[in-house]
């Protein structure tokens, strides 16, 4: 009996030390790519032929414009790495998705309004 209670006092002190990391990591994948990104767009089809590098930040997951100009950017990085962005400057709109791992970032990008689309990446400044 004392060999039974001893076993499940281990199982249950080694199962805590498992699902703490565990029940933790979402958070910490989510708040891994915080902080700032440099990011170069490259059009592929459509009128859009301008090559633009930009800042965006993130912070708690959440994606916004790290720069000056009148810019609104607005989305987000899971845990898993999936990026959804939207960024808007004057009457243009460019809806953007990828994925990052490390401190790159890459994907794909449209502007529906100038049919154009291209790909993007992005490095952790």
């Amino acid at each position: 009996m004392r060999t039974l209670r001893y076993a499940s006092g281990v199982a249950a002190v080694c199962g805590a030390l498992l699902a703490s990391p565990l029940s933790a990591q979402p958070e910490l994948a989510q708040n891994a790519h915080d902080g700032v990104w440099r990011v170069a767009t490259e059009p592929a089809t459509g009128p859009c032929s301008k090559r633009l590098e930009f800042n965006l930040s993130v912070e708690g997951g959440q994606i916004t414009y790290a720069g000056i100009m009148p810019v609104d950017a607005s989305g987000s990085v899971d845990p898993l790495g999936v990026i959804e962005i939207r960024v808007v400057r004057g009457d243009e709109t460019v809806a953007a998705k990828g994925l990052v791992r490390g401190d790159v970032a890459s994907g794909e990008w449209v502007s529906p309004a100038k049919n154009c689309t291209g790909s993007w990446v992005a490095r952790r400044a």
